[in-house]
C-alpha cells in the first residue's frame, strides 16, 4: 500500500508537474519570469500586432513589414489566409526569453507555433533585423496554414515531426532574400569549397548538428529552394509545400515534384553549389585567412567553435577573446602569445552571468574591451534577463558586475584613452543609442538621440571623438538596409558621416595615431576588413576571404588582428601589413567635412526622412513581385486574453471479449501561455479500469504554481492468497510552487494528499489509507557541454520530504536527501564525473533507501529485502571518453530512423552502504560495503534526427563478492 502511494506521488510530482527541462532526476535549468507585460493590440488586414510600452514604437514598422511580406509570400506560394494571425513583438531578447507562449533559449530570434497560429519576435533596434525575422516567421505561418488546414487539426499537428527542416526553414530563408544574403553566401561558400556541405537527407531535423552548424543548415535549405526555382520553375516551391500535406517523407515528395529521389537530387544540388562557389572563389581571388596571417587560436577537434573579438594587452604579449570552445555560454579566454598557453578567465563558477552575446544574432561584433593599462576587461552579459556591464580584473582574477537600471540591452563597451569612461550601445524605449559611463561617479550620459540603430563605439586616441556604426535604409537597392560610419565629437555631440560605401560597415576602431579607421564591411556576399584614411577619405580593402573577416583591431606591434570564419569555425588571426591587401576602393560619395547628422524622426512616422535617405518601406526583394504596401493600422486597444483547446487526441477500439477501450489526451492554454492545462484519461469497460491524470500550471509571475490530480480505479480484482474480490482505488492531489532564483538555482515546495481504498464487497469490509505529504528542495544545475554529452558544471539537490499525521493522514516520517554531481572536463566530449548521494529517513513509516541496481551500486540486486536501509550513502566515479567520436552513421532505410553520432566508453566504480541504526554504521566493515567496478559502452544516437537517445550497455563486477551483472538501459543516469 505504501509502495503504491509512493509510486503515484513520484509520478505526479516528477512527471506531470515539473517543467520539461527538469524532469530528469529532479534537475534542469529554469525559466525565469521577471515581469508581466501590459499587451495592447493594433490590427491590420491580416495581423493582430501585439505590443507593450517598450515595443509599441515598432508597431507600425512591424505592420508594414508584415503586410508587404504577406503579399510577397502569398504570390510565391499561391495561397493566403483570411483570418488575422496574432503576432507578439517583444521589446528585446531579454523580454522574449520570459515568454510563456513558447520557452525561448539563447540564440532564438523568433518562434512560430501551430496550436494557435501565433508567432513572436523581438526587437534588437535594427529595422533590418525586424524585417528579416518577421518575414521568416511569417513563412512558417503560411506553412502551417497549408499543412494543418482541414479536419482534426490536432492529428495534423502531430505530423509535424515528419516535415523536414530543410524545407520548413529553407523556405523561410528563401523568402527573406535580400535581407540577410551575405550570411548565406559566407556559410555556403565556405562549406562548398572545403567539403563541408551537409547532405540534404541529413537535414530532416537539426538537433543532431554540431555547434554553429544550424545557420549553415538554414541557409542550405534556402539554396535548395533557389535551385528548385531556377532549374525547375518558381511555381515548384509552392507545389513542394502542398505535396507535404499528403506525403510523409521527403523522398516521395521529390519523386512526385521533380522525378528524382532525395539522393539523386542531393547530388545535383551539391554539385551545383560546389561548382558555383569554386567559380566565385577563382573570379574574386578569394583566400583563406592563413594567406594573411598566423592563427592565434586553434581547434581541438572536428567540433566547430567561434573565437572572436580579440583585444591585446598594451605590451602585445597576451590576447583576450570570447570563445565557444567549451560550449554555451561563451567564455572569456586569454592566450599568452609567447608560450602559447591558453587560460579560461571567466567560466561556469562565475554565476553572476548566464550568457555573453557574441554580437547581434549571426553577426559577430566587437563585444570585448580592455582598459588602456591592460588591467581590466569589459564586456556585457545577461543575468535573469537583465544585461549589465562586467569587469574582470586580470591581476586579482575577480569579476565585478555593474548594473545600469533602465536599459533594455547593453552591448559593445569601449574604454576611453584615460580609462575613466566607458562608451557603450544601450537600448531604451526600443531604440539603440550610444551612451557614456563615468566609471568614477557612475553617471551615464546619452551621446546619440536618433531612431537609427547605433552600434560599436570606439574612442579616438585623444578621447575627443567616437567613431561608430549606424543603420540606414536605401529603398530600391538590392540591399535595402545598410550601415554607415560616423564620427561623433564629444564636445557638442555633432555627428558626421565619414564615408559612403555600399554595404554594412561595422566595428570601427581608430589607429593608435588617430589617422585611420579600421572596420569590417558586409556587402554583396562578402564580409571583409577595410581601412579608411581620415584626412583623404581614401579607403583600402585589406582582405578577400573565402569565408569572412570580422572584428578587426590594431595590435600593439602595428599588425592587424581579426576574426576569420573558415571551415565552419571562427579563429583569431594576426597579420603583418605586408601580407594584407591594399586595394583602393572608390566610395559612392564622401560626406562633407562639417555635415551634421540630423536627428531621425519617431519610429511611428511612416514617411520619415533623415540622413539623406528616404524612409519608406523596403522594396520588394529580388526575384519576387513588387508590392508597395502602406498598412492600415487600427488604433491601439487593450488585449483580451482568451483560452482554447490546443490538442485533442482520442483513441478507442472495441472487442467482444475486452469491451471498449478508450483513451484521450487533451491540452489547452490561453493566448499568452500563462495558464496551461493537460489531461489524460484511459478507460476499459471490460475490466472496469479507469486511469486519469490532469495538471494545471499558472506561470504568469516568477513563482510557477502547479496543481495536479491523478488516480486509478481497479474493480473486481481477485486477491492472491485469500481469493476475495476487491475494488481498489488510489487518488492523489498535489500542489507545487517552483521559485527560480536564476537560470541555475531554484526553490521547490510541494504539498499533497494520497488516498488508497480497498473494498471487499463479499465481506463488507473496507481498508483506507491516507497520506499527507510535504516536500521542499533547493536545486542547482549548471551542467553543460559542447556536443552530445555534458562535461562541465555541477548539480546539487537538497530535499526534505515529510508525511504528516494531520488532516486525516495515517503516515508519519521525515526524510532528508542530498545528491550532487561534478563534471571535470578532460576534452571536447570527455569528462571525469563524480556523484555523491545520501539519504536518511526516520519515523514510524520510514522510507527505505535502496542501494542496488541501475542508478545505485551496479552489480547488486535492487530489492526490498537486501541492500536496503533507512539510511544510506552512495558514491560513483565515471571516466567517460569517445572511442569513435565521429561515427556519423545514418540508418535512413529503417523507420524510425536512427542516426548514430558517437560511440563512447566509460570506466566506472560504485560504492555504497545502507544501514538502519548508528551502531550498525559504526560496526560496519569493508566487506559490508557494496562496491563494484565495470565498463560501459554508450551509443549516442538520434531518432528521426530529432530526439536524442543514448543506449547504455554496462557490465558491473562486484568487488566484495563473486559475480556481476550486465545492464542495458537508456540514459544517461546523470
Amino acid at each position: 500500500m505504501i509502495l503504491a502511494v509512493a509510486a503515484l506521488w513520484g509520478a505526479l510530482v516528477l512527471g506531470f508537474l515539473s517543467p520539461p527541462q527538469a524532469r530528469s532526476q529532479g534537475f534542469g535549468e529554469n525559466h525565469v519570469v521577471r515581469r508581466d507585460f501590459d499587451w495592447r493590440v493594433r490590427s491590420t488586414e491580416h495581423f493582430d500586432v501585439h505590443t507593450y510600452e517598450e515595443s509599441a514604437p515598432w508597431a507600425r514598422a512591424a505592420a508594414e513589414n508584415l503586410e508587404r511580406s504577406y503579399a510577397r509570400i502569398r504570390d510565391g506560394l499561391g495561397t493566403g489566409f483570411a483570418q488575422r494571425r496574432p503576432v507578439f513583438i517583444y521589446g528585446s531578447v531579454n523580454d522574449m526569453q520570459q515568454s510563456n507562449i513558447v520557452e525561448v533559449g539563447d540564440g532564438t530570434g523568433g518562434v512560430t507555433e501551430a496550436f494557435k497560429d501565433r508567432f513572436m519576435v523581438y526587437n534588437d533596434g535594427s529595422r533590418q533585423w525586424l524585417d528579416d525575422v518577421l518575414t521568416h516567421e511569417l513563412v512558417h505561418v503560411f506553412q502551417f496554414h497549408v499543412l494543418n488546414a482541414g479536419f482534426w487539426k490536432s492529428a495534423r499537428i502531430l505530423k509535424a515531426f515528419v516535415y523536414p527542416l530543410w524545407m520548413m526553414e529553407g523556405m523561410a530563408e528563401y523568402f527573406t532574400s535580400g535581407l540577410d544574403d551575405t550570411t548565406g553566401q559566407i556559410y555556403l561558400r565556405d562549406a562548398a569549397t572545403s567539403g563541408g556541405l551537409i547532405p540534404l537527407w541529413k537535414m530532416e531535423h537539426f538537433s543532431h548538428l554540431k555547434p554553429h552548424q544550424v545557420t549553415l543548415a538554414y541557409k542550405s535549405g534556402a539554396t535548395v529552394m533557389e535551385f528548385i526555382a531556377s532549374q525547375y520553375g518558381e511555381d515548384r516551391v509552392g507545389k513542394l509545400l502542398k505535396l507535404f500535406e499528403s506525403h510523409f517523407e521527403s523522398n516521395s515528395v521529390l519523386q512526385d515534384l521533380l522525378g528524382l529521389d532525395i539522393f539523386a537530387f542531393d547530388r545535383k544540388w551539391r554539385e551545383y553549389l560546389e561548382e558555383k562557389y569554386r567559380r566565385v572563389a577563382r573570379r574574386e581571388r578569394l583566400e583563406g585567412p592563413e594567406a594573411y596571417g598566423v592563427s592565434l587560436t586553434t581547434s581541438t577537434g572536428k567540433i566547430p567553435e567561434f573565437n572572436t573579438s580579440p583585444v591585446f594587452t598594451p605590451d602585445g604579449a597576451r590576447v583576450a577573446y570570447i570563445s565557444t570552445r567549451f560550449g554555451q555560454p561563451p567564455a572569456v579566454m586569454m592566450t599568452d602569445l609567447r608560450s602559447g598557453r591558453r587560460k579560461r578567465l571567466v567560466d561556469e563558477k562565475y554565476l553572476l552571468m548566464e550568457n555573453i552575446p557574441l554580437g547581434y544574432f549571426v553577426n559577430l561584433s566587437r563585444v570585448l574591451a580592455i582598459s588602456p593599462d591592460g588591467r581590466t576587461l569589459a564586456f556585457s552579459a545577461q543575468k535573469n534577463h537583465v544585461e549589465s556591464l562586467y569587469f574582470y580584473d586580470l591581476a586579482k582574477r575577480k569579476l565585478r558586475r555593474r548594473k545600469l537600471p533602465g536599459f533594455m540591452t547593453i552591448s559593445e563597451p569601449a574604454f576611453s584613452p584615460d580609462g575613466k569612461r566607458l562608451a557603450f550601445a544601450g537600448m531604451k524605449g526600443g531604440v539603440t543609442d550610444l551612451y557614456l559611463l563615468d566609471l568614477g561617479s557612475g553617471e551615464v550620459s546619452q551621446l546619440t538621440h536618433d531612431s537609427q540603430d547605433d552600434q560599436s563605439p570606439a574612442f579616438s586616441p585623444d578621447g575627443g571623438s567616437i567613431v561608430y556604426s549606424s543603420e540606414i535604409e536605401i529603398p530600391g537597392d538590392s540591399m535595402p538596409y545598410q550601415r554607415r560610419l560616423y564620427r561623433l565629437e564629444l564636445d557638442g555631440l555633432a555627428a558626421q558621416r565619414l564615408v559612403e560605401l555600399r554595404g554594412a560597415a561595422r566595428d570601427p576602431v581608430y589607429s593608435p595615431d588617430g589617422r585611420r579607421v579600421l572596420f569590417s564591411l558586409e556587402a554583396d556576399g562578402f564580409y571583409e576588413v577595410y581601412e579608411l584614411e581620415l584626412e583623404t577619405r581614401r579607403v583600402q580593402r585589406l582582405t578577400r576571404s573565402i569565408g569572412a573577416s570580422y572584428t578587426p583591431v590594431y595590435a600593439p606591434d602595428g599588425e592587424i588582428a581579426f576574426s576569420a570564419f573558415r571551415r565552419g569555425s571562427v579563429h583569431v588571426y594576426k597579420a603583418p601589413r605586408g601580407r594584407l591587401l591594399a586595394e583602393a576602393v572608390s566610395p559612392l560619395k564622401v560626406a562633407r567635412e562639417a555635415e551634421p547628422v540630423s536627428k531621425a524622426p519617431a519610429l511611428g512616422d511612416s514617411s520619415r526622412q533623415g540622413q539623406g535617405e528616404r524612409r519608406t518601406a523596403a522594396p520588394a526583394l529580388p526575384g519576387t513581385s513588387t508590392h508597395s504596401v502602406t498598412a492600415a493600422l487600427s488604433d491601439s486597444k487593450p488585449f483580451r486574453n482568451s483560452a482554447s483547446l490546443d490538442l485533442f487526441l482520442p483513441a478507442f477500439f472495441y472487442s467482444s471479449q475486452g469491451g471498449l477501450f478508450w483513451t484521450s489526451y487533451a491540452q489547452a492554454s490561453d493566448m499568452l501561455g500563462n495558464h496551461q492545462t493537460q489531461g489524460l484519461v484511459s478507460y476499459n469497460s471490460g475490466e472496469g479500469f479507469l486511469n486519469y491524470q490532469t495538471a494545471y500550471s499558472y506561470a504568469r509571475f516568477r513563482p510557477r504554481l502547479s496543481l495536479g490530480l491523478s488516480g486509478f480505479i481497479l474493480p473486481k480484482r481477485t486477491e492472491a492468497g485469500t481469493g476475495l474480490l476487491n475494488d481498489r482505488s488510489v487518488h492523489a492531489q498535489v500542489a507545487q510552487v517552483q521559485y527560480p532564483l536564476d537560470r541555475y538555482h531554484r526553490l521547490e515546495l510541494v504539498a499533497g494528499a494520497v488516498t488508497e481504498v480497498l473494498q471487499y464487497p463479499d465481506i463488507r469490509s473496507q481498508i483506507r489509507h491516507d497520506a499527507r505529504i510535504v516536500s521542499s528542495a533547493f536545486v542547482r544545475d549548471s551542467v553543460g557541454g559542447r556536443y552530445l554529452v555534458a562535461n562541465r558544471g555541477s548539480r546539487l539537490r537538497l530535499a526534505y520530504t515529510g508525511a504528516l499525521e494531520a488532516l486525516g493522514g495515517h503516515d508519519r516520517y521525515d526524510t532528508v536527501y542530498g545528491e550532487g554531481h561534478k563534471y571535470f572536463r578532460l576534452a571536447d566530449t570527455s569528462a571525469l564525473v563524480v556523484r555523491g548521494l545520501s539519504a536518511s529517513s526516520w519515523g514510524p513509516q520510514s522510507q527505505q533507501f535502496t542501494l542496488g541496481g541501475i542508478g545505485g551500486v551496479r552489480g547488486y540486486a535492487r530489492s526490498v529485502s537486501e541492500n536496503v536501509g533507512y539510511r544510506g550513502a552512495l558514491a560513483t566515479a565515471e571516466l567517460r571518453f569517445p572511442v569513435v567520436p565521429n561515427l556519423d552513421y545514418y540508418m535512413w532505410y529503417f523507420f524510425p530512423d536512427f542516426y548514430f553520432k558517437m560511440i563512447s566508453l566509460a570506466f566506472f566504480t560504485d560504492a555504497g552502504y545502507a544501514w538502519n541504526t548508528g551502531p550498525q554504521l559504526s560496526g560496519a566493515h569493508w566487506r559490508d560495503i557494496r562496491h563494484s567496478y565495470g565498463v560501459g559502452l554508450r551509443l549516442h544516437t538520434f531518432i528521426l534526427q530529432l530526439f536524442p537517445l543514448v543506449l547504455h550497455f554496462d557490465y558491473a563486477q562486484r568487488a566484495t563478492s563473486d559475480g556481476g551483472v550486465f545492464y542495458v538501459y537508456l540514459g544517461p543516469l546523470f
